[in-house]
């Protein structure tokens, strides 16, 4: 992501920081500063960082149950309203989807743990018993008010992110235990709408409680999240029943590989169509995106050859594979293109663009009680 800054990577995961951390950091060493001083932004700078930390790691906790069960992961973000962790793919069944739901609180459940052992290690069991650590908390910068702050917010991390609204961890848990009965579509249904509603809450309680804007920020990013897990749910509901044979353009514009990137673009500009195959002679040897030539562009000019950009490892699928199978290999593909094939030969190329515009098409029929007609019209012999 634009505006980030990698610093760490953890089993081919990368863990980026977004810039505007900047800010907050900024933010809250000056506010502890302007009531403790110099050492107040020290304390308020590594409080932060070490908070940020545990954010990390619950995202982690995602990602390496997510891994576990085969669902790729692109990175970890971290943003100033919390932590991202971007999967290339999705969980394949509610159980996948409940475990690495719940693995992120559980980290912070864990931390909170080994921090409250810690400290009664160092400081003796009335630090919790007779409330030290509460003492602490609203006390001056100091070990104990740090140990204290840390473990309230690991805390109140788990318990937050808990709450049963999409697409936070607890909508998750609770879309998943939905599925089970439901399936996932109308579990999304219902868990997204909850969600809204909660999400709503937030903003409102946000808006009218003094300081607390970044609660209602908060809430509008959880309502225009859960916005977006029903829309995907109901894009994949409109999917089934149709194969990649289906979605395919039989008629697609096609490179050569001796054609330069100039022309390309030139082509790329008559026509919506977002992937093209490169094919030479009669065997298709390559693919090339629109998006990829406008990338490439700036630094390879208008008159290098296709031939030297195209992506020359391009999977392959049947025609009959259902769409919700290729929209999953798409997502494990970052978006790649994928080859459509029939017995009788090369039949075109389907990407994520293809899969948004069939199923918009598709909801519309359905809605209406009507159902496209498919060709069965075999286009010329292309073998691959």
């Amino acid at each position: 992501m634009s505006w980030s800054l990698r610093i760490a990577r953890v089993r081919g995961i990368d863990i980026r920081v977004h810039a505007s951390f900047a800010l907050i950091l900024a933010l809250v060493a000056g506010d502890w500063g302007a009531r403790h001083g110099f050492v107040g932004a020290v304390f308020g700078a590594v409080l932060l960082i070490l908070l940020f930390t545990c954010v990390a790691l619950h995202e982690l906790g995602h990602s390496l149950v997510a891994q576990g069960f085969g669902v790729g992961v692109k990175e970890i973000l971290l943003l100033p309203i919390g932590g991202l962790a971007r999967l290339t793919s999705e969980p394949r069944s509610p159980g996948h989807e409940l475990l690495i739901a719940i693995a992120g609180p559980l980290v912070n459940v864990v931390i909170a743990v080994v921090l409250l052992v810690l400290s009664s290690a160092l400081l003796g069991p009335g630090w919790l018993l007779g409330g030290e650590m509460f003492e602490a908390i609203a006390g001056p910068p100091s070990l104990l008010s740090l140990l204290g702050l840390l473990t309230v917010s690991n805390v109140a991390l788990a318990v937050f992110n808990m709450i049963p609204a999409l697409p936070m961890d607890g909508g998750r848990v609770f879309r998943a235990l939905l599925a089970f009965v439901l399936g996932k579509p109308r579990a999304t249904e219902v868990a997204a709408t909850v969600g809204q509603v909660l999400a709503g809450g937030l903003v409102l309680f946000g808006i009218l409680s003094p300081h607390n804007l970044l609660l209602a920020l908060i809430g509008a990013f959880v309502f225009l999240g859960a916005a977006q897990e029903r829309a995907a749910a109901r894009a994949l509901s409109a999917l089934e029943g149709y194969t990649a044979g289906d979605a395919v353009d039989q008629n697609a514009i096609t490179l050569s590989p001796a054609d330069r990137l100039g022309v390309a673009l030139a082509v790329a500009l008559r026509t919506p169509q977002a992937h093209f195959a490169v094919v030479h002679g009669e065997r298709v040897v390559g693919t090339l995106s629109r998006e990829q030539m406008k990338r490439l562009l700036p630094a390879a000019g208008p008159d290098a050859y296709v031939a030297a950009l195209m992506t020359r490892d391009a999977a392959e699928i049947p025609a009959e594979m259902p769409l919700s199978d290729v929209r999953q290999l798409l997502l494990e593909l970052g978006g790649r293109p994928v080859l459509v094939r029939a017995p009788y030969g090369y039949l075109g190329i389907i990407g994520l663009e293809d899969l948004h515009r069939i199923a918009t098409v598709a909801e519309l029929l359905r809605r209406h009680g009507a159902h496209p007609v498919r060709s069965s019209r075999a286009p010329a012999q292309t073998p691959f």
